[in-house]
C-alpha cells in the first residue's frame, strides 16, 4: 500500500497500544504489592497514575482506530470493515504481523478489564477491612 497510510504505521499504532497498555499492567501489579502492604498513600499515588494511563490508553486506541479507518479509506472499504478483512488487504508479508498484533491487542485489552476489576475488589476487601476492623 503506497497511500497515505502504510501498514509500517497501522504497525506502529498497535505497537504503541501494546506498549501502552503493558504500562498498565505494571501499575496494576504494583498497585497490588501497595494494597497488600496497606498502604494507602501509595494506593492514591498509584490511582492517580493509572487514571493517567487509562487517557494515554485511550489516546492511542484512537489514534489505531484512526489508522484502521484511513486504512479502510485507502482500499477503497467501508470505515467499519472487520479488521481480520482489512488485513487480508495488506501485502502477505506483512499479514502475519498485524494478524499476531492486533490478536495481542485484543487479548490484553481483555486481561485489563480483568485486572482492573480484581483490583477493585482487593481494594475494596483490603481498604474496607482496615477501616472496620479499627
Amino acid at each position: 500500500m503506497d497511500g497515505p497510510v502504510g501498514w509500517n504505521q497501522l504497525v506502529d499504532a498497535l505497537r504503541n497500544e501494546l506498549q501502552e497498555k503493558g504500562g498498565l499492567i505494571r501499575l496494576l501489579d504494583q498497585q497490588v504489592q501497595a494494597v497488600y502492604r496497606r498502604d494507602t498513600r501509595e494506593n492514591e499515588r498509584l490511582e492517580e497514575q493509572i487514571r493517567l494511563q487509562l487517557r494515554v490508553i485511550a489516546r492511542s486506541t484512537q489514534f489505531r482506530e484512526l489508522i484502521l479507518r484511513q486504512s479502510a479509506s485507502s482500499f477503497q472499504m467501508s470505515e467499519d470493515v472487520h479488521v481480520n478483512e482489512l488485513i487480508a488487504s495488506f501485502p502477505d508479508f506483512v499479514r502475519p504481523l498485524l494478524e499476531a498484533l492486533v490478536t495481542e491487542v485484543d487479548r490484553l485489552s481483555n486481561r485489563l478489564q480483568d485486572r482492573l476489576g480484581q483490583n477493585d475488589g482487593l481494594k475494596q476487601r483490603f481498604f474496607m477491612e482496615s477501616t472496620s476492623g479499627a
